[in-house]
């Protein structure tokens, strides 16, 4: 974008003169530094002479609009008059040397302009009724916003950069935005398109980047690449709740940063990384969320096609503290795709699933995420027609279940996790319902057992191809008994056991039928290398177990992988 709105802006302002009392790029560039508004250097960008010919620079401190800088005066005055110099000849750069320029008013911006600072600061006053540093003016377009400080000091309707209706094409990039309650970057009209804001730091202001419920067409949006520093509300929000497919869509949050602690704000009306109301097709990619007070990633109010793949979400709080303070929480969504994932100390769950009456995440799938240290790893609930996918993913050293299936939601398929180490259950399942698909699940390790079930859970609940690693010491020659999983009420299927010590091996394949009362086993192959050995299995109540001859020193160990492929009437 910056490339195309510079080539526009050169093309438009190539064949007009420069007005008396306007100075050229040509001039004026040799007091433009390229530097961030923080004072560190950044690349030149270096204009061939012609090109530098026609821009126009508007620099506010110029005797013809008298900006001051000081940090005292009011340049509000100066600095509009600059501003409107350069949107009634056509546009050009409007040029804010080093200082700090304090304003009264909402400075009116317009189209074709480049808004540059060089260790600028733009402070607004906490003064009179206007709200906004700078307010882009209805139906404006080709507008960059380029290393400003820009601050405003209001304590109440307080906003940085206001989009006016239909403006569109335009970008605001490194620059710097603070002020306690200030919307940084507010979108809340109708028309708006066209719009990046990248390589921005943002640092203690209520809500960073904002497009709300008056903007229910907003298309085109990209925020990649800024930082978020400690945010009071929302570092990310858009806030599009209504009719479905009306909202705010099209919309790319990616690599950035974001930092929402629980020292920065507090209560219910914030607290996010990134919030997504009603927005359609939304790619939320490779950001880092560091201690989000609140919740990290928040899916709500019938938001569809949102992608949320490839972030690291490194600490939720609980602040409110509602059980909800998970990494990833959807209690209403449509086509929502979790993947790939990293995700470390959440107060409650990793990823969250939730459901109310009338809502809740359907056509959902969670592929291939690694949750840990959290109070959970990955709870999914709902009733009714659901259609979730639950796959591939990891959830170890949890304090609460691995994975936690709650109520009744149709076509759930949970598949190919590993859910180890975790305090309470594998897998928990506190609810029932039709079309679930649980198979090839590892669960091992966990405090409370591999398969949970509620007191209220009534019927068998279907599993699929089981596996398990368990380990055996060696004492005159055998292992123990060691129990594997549990088959349930009822199974059929082939049973495969590895057993191995050092160099030497024994697998073997087992047919096996279980009615809940005695087992019909019989080995379909068997091989073995050196001297070890693998006895027919047995059970053990209701869970199936391993045992092993090996003529090997007293407290040598045997390694055991046991898999079931088959159906197990689990209750």
């Amino acid at each position: 974008m910056k490339l195309k709105m510079l080539l526009a802006m050169l093309a438009m302002l190539s064949t007009v003169a420069v007005p008396a009392g306007i100075a050229s790029a040509a001039d004026e560039n040799k007091g433009i530094e390229d530097r961030h508004p923080d004072g560190k250097e950044k690349k030149k960008v270096h204009i061939s002479a012609d090109a530098a010919a026609s821009i126009r620079v508007f620099d506010v401190t110029s005797s013809v609009y008298g900006a001051n800088g000081s940090d005292t005066a009011d340049d509000t005055a100066a600095i509009q008059k600059a501003l409107d110099a350069a949107g009634t000849t056509g546009g050009g750069i409007v040029y804010f040397p080093k200082g700090t320029y304090v304003t009264s008013k909402d400075l009116k911006v317009y189209s074709n302009t480049k808004l540059l600072g060089s260790q600028a600061k733009i402070s607004k006053a906490d003064v009179g009724d206007s709200y906004a540093v700078f307010a882009i003016q209805p139906g404006q377009s080709k507008i960059v916003f380029e290393e400003l400080w820009i601050e405003n000091n209001k304590s109440s309707g307080s906003i940085g950069i206001d989009f006016g209706m239909n403006s569109s094409d335009i970008d605001v990039q490194d620059n710097r935005f603070t002020g306690r309650y200030a919307q940084s970057v507010n979108i809340n009209a109708t028309g708006v398109k066209h719009i990046e804001v990248t390589g921005n730091h943002f640092e203690e202001v209520n809500y960073a980047v904002l497009t709300n419920h008056q903007a229910t067409d907003v298309r085109d949006v990209r925020i990649v690449n800024n930082e978020f520093i400690n945010i009071y509300s929302d570092a990310i929000e858009l806030n599009h709740p209504g009719s479905t497919y009306t909202a705010g869509a099209n919309i790319i949050i990616a690599d950035n940063y974001l930092s929402v602690p629980a020292a920065y704000g507090s209560g219910t009306a914030g607290g996010f990384g990134i919030g997504v109301a009603g927005a359609t097709h939304v790619s939320i990619t490779g950001n880092i969320i560091e201690n989000a007070r609140y919740e990290a990633i928040h899916i709500e109010d019938e938001a569809k096609h949102i992608s949320i793949v490839g972030n690291i979400i490194n600490g939720v709080e609980n602040d409110p503290d509602l059980v909800l303070n998970s990494g990833i929480y959807v209690i209403d969504g449509d086509y929502i795709t979790v993947s790939g994932n990293s995700i470390r100390g959440a107060n409650d769950y990793g990823i969250h699933l939730e459901y109310a009456q009338g809502t809740q995440a359907t056509n959902t799938t969670i592929t291939g995420n690694t949750v840990t240290a959290s109070g959970g790893g990955i709870k999914v609930s709902g009733d009714g027609k659901a259609d979730i996918i639950v796959s591939d993913n990891i959830a170890t050293a949890n304090q609460g279940h691995g994975l936690h299936v709650v109520g009744s939601p149709h076509s759930l398929k949970v598949t190919d996790n590993i859910s180890r180490d975790n305090t309470g259950y594998g897998l928990f399942v506190d609810g029932q319902s039709k079309g679930w698909y649980i198979s090839g699940n590892s669960l091992f390790d966990n405090g409370s057992g591999d398969i949970g079930l509620n007191a209220t859970v009534t019927l068998p609940i279907p599993l699929r191809d089981q596996s398990r690693l368990l380990s055996g010491t060696v004492a005159s020659s055998y292992t123990p008994w060691l129990d594997a999983f549990s088959l349930g009420k009822g199974a059929e299927g082939l049973l495969y056991v590895t057993a191995t010590r050092d160099n030497a091996r024994s697998v073997s394949i087992y047919k096996v039928s279980w009615n809940g009362t005695a087992l019909t086993i019989s080995q379909v192959a068997n091989e073995t290398f050196g001297t070890l050995g693998l006895d027919t299995p047995k059970m053990n109540g209701s869970k199936i177990q391993v045992h092993a001859y090996s003529p090997s020193p007293n407290g040598s160990t045997v390694q055991f992988d046991v898999q079931f492929e088959g159906l197990i009437m689990h209750k």
